[in-house]
């Protein structure tokens, strides 16, 4: 033990400087460490944050293109029901009226050539006792119907169009 006590009290200073710059770097490490961990919890933090933003941010998108679908849809069924009530008026003349087709020599259909077959083209088309079903007023009131429909999908996609990204 005399060799230790001699060396200890020989280099007492360089053992003392030693131990001092050893705390100083444990607590440097502490501190920065403090720090580093402070600014990621933080960091995390305003992630965290901007992430919840954006969720709301796209639950209110939803929610609005949910209410202006749902708008959209209900004055779509209003126009509809008004449109469906509204009663023809026989007394207006127009493409369909085909009143004069009786009084010319001609048929108002052309018939089809007695070597043809009287089938139509498109395998998918109405059958030959259906086609005189559709009439003049039926045809005026699907293109009505499909006008506004037509019309109802561009103020919709107009409306959501508005909607900020």
């Amino acid at each position: 033990m005399n060799w230790l006590n001699r060396f200890l009290l020989a280099n007492w200073s360089h053992i003392f400087d030693a131990l001092l710059l050893t705390m100083a770097l444990l607590c440097g490490m502490q501190v920065g460490e403090s720090r580093v961990q402070k600014n990621w919890d933080a960091e995390k933090q305003k992630i965290a944050l901007a992430q919840a933003r954006q969720e709301q941010r796209v639950a209110d998108v939803r929610l609005t293109q949910s209410q202006i679908t749902q708008e959209i849809s209900n004055e779509y069924a209003k126009r509809s029901k008004l449109l469906a009530d509204r009663q023809p008026d026989a007394h207006v003349g127009g493409v369909c009226n085909i009143t004069t087709a009786g009084d010319r020599d001609l048929s108002a259909v052309s018939e089809a050539p007695a070597g043809a077959a009287s089938i139509p083209a498109d395998a998918l088309s109405l059958t030959a006792g259906d086609a005189g079903a559709v009439s003049c007023a039926q045809l005026s009131k699907d293109a009505a119907q499909t006008t506004l429909m037509l019309l109802e999908v561009q103020r919709w996609y107009q409306k959501q169009s508005a909607i900020e990204p």
